[in-house]
């Protein structure tokens, strides 16, 4: 921060002592002053010697926190600070006796400041777009052929630019089959038969080794329409894999494809579900034993090709649930969600 210089503070003062002591004076004049004059200009006087007592405080405070060595007051190149404050407030402070100073530029090492360099790229990137946003302003509100043709051979460069980048794309991942994503995931439709005959395989041997380890709770409702769509499907899961299916119908009506439900009392609010969306399912699995060396043991299903699936360990000790999903899914979503949220890790089958 800069502050006012003492001269204008000691005008301020001077002016606001001079203007009491003239009242003064001016009472003092009359011949027959009244008693309440007297007594206001005994006040007048008091009033006085405080502002007189305020100036010289204030004027010696002032000389206290003006009085820096140069070496302080001087800027890096060895130039004094401009006292009035104008440089760093673009005006005279006035009756405001502070003003924020601006923050230092930011010097490389060898003391000069750091010059941001932008490619030249980027510099004729810009231009180009503004050049191209203009003719497409000037095009479509003063659309002459003179006009539209300007904006339309500006936005072939920018087809053209697209088209050569796509290019290069492609022959870059040819070369570098890193880059090449669809090595993880084919898009082409004979190696994605065979990527999903193969995935299948692996996702029905892993859910047939480990379904005595975990469980559906399907929850359900005797007055939801896509229930009755859903619960032969569920079932054909059930069956086909060997996982066992509890039903919780949420308002105590039995459900004619199970036989046996659950009514709710307070176990869906318990999971933290408490507006239940029906038809759901929930994942349950039981807890994963502790190995001698205090591990969670680990469970893991070998492929025929010799792969590993690797069951996600519960570190619960009554269980785990996962939410699965609601609404009606097939057979093979549902066995696709199971797969991938009990043996993948996120970000790995993406």
């Amino acid at each position: 921060m800069t502050m006012a210089p003492a001269s204008d503070l000691s005008a301020y003062l001077s002016a606001a002592t001079g203007a009491v002591l003239g009242s003064v004076l001016h009472l003092a004049r009359r011949r027959r002053p009244r008693r309440g004059v007297l007594r206001r200009l005994g006040l007048e006087f008091i009033l006085v010697g405080l502002v007189s007592w305020a100036v010289g405080c204030c004027a010696a405070a002032y000389a206290q926190t003006t009085d820096v060595p140069a070496a302080e007051t001087s800027t890096p190149s060895g130039q004094p600070h401009d006292t009035d404050g104008v440089s760093y407030c673009g005006r005279r402070l006035g009756a405001w006796f502070y003003c924020e100073a601006p923050a230092p530029a930011e010097a490389s090492p060898t003391g000069q400041p750091t010059k941001v360099v932008v490619p030249p790229e980027i510099v004729e990137l810009e231009a180009y777009q503004k050049e191209l946003e203009e003719a497409g302003r000037i095009a479509s509100w003063k659309p002459t052929t003179e006009n539209v043709e300007r904006y339309m051979r500006l936005q072939r460069i920018s087809m053209d630019k697209s088209g050569l980048f796509s290019d290069l794309w492609r022959r870059v991942v040819w070369n570098n089959p890193d880059l090449d994503y669809t090595i993880q995931r084919p898009t082409g439709s004979v190696a994605k038969n065979e990527f999903d005959s193969e995935r299948q395989s692996d996702r029905d041997l892993f859910l047939r080794s480990v379904s005595a380890e975990i469980g559906v709770f399907y929850v359900y409702s005797g007055v939801c329409g896509p229930c009755r769509v859903a619960s032969p499907i569920i079932k054909e899961f059930s069956d086909r894999y060997g996982v066992s299916v509890k039903v919780i119908s949420t308002d105590g009506a039995p459900n004619p494809v199970f036989g046996r439900t659950l009514p709710d009392r307070g176990q869906l609010k318990a999971w933290g579900i408490d507006h239940a969306v029906t038809p759901a399912l929930l994942i349950f699995q039981s807890p994963t034993p502790v190995g001698a060396d205090g591990r969670f043991a680990k469970r893991t299903v070998a492929t025929v090709e010799g792969r590993t699936m690797q069951l996600r360990p519960c570190e619960q000790a009554r269980g785990c649930l996962t939410y699965l999903g609601a609404g009606v899914m097939s057979v093979e979503d549902i066995a696709e969600r199971f797969f991938v949220l009990l043996s993948k890790d996120p970000g790995t089958d993406y």
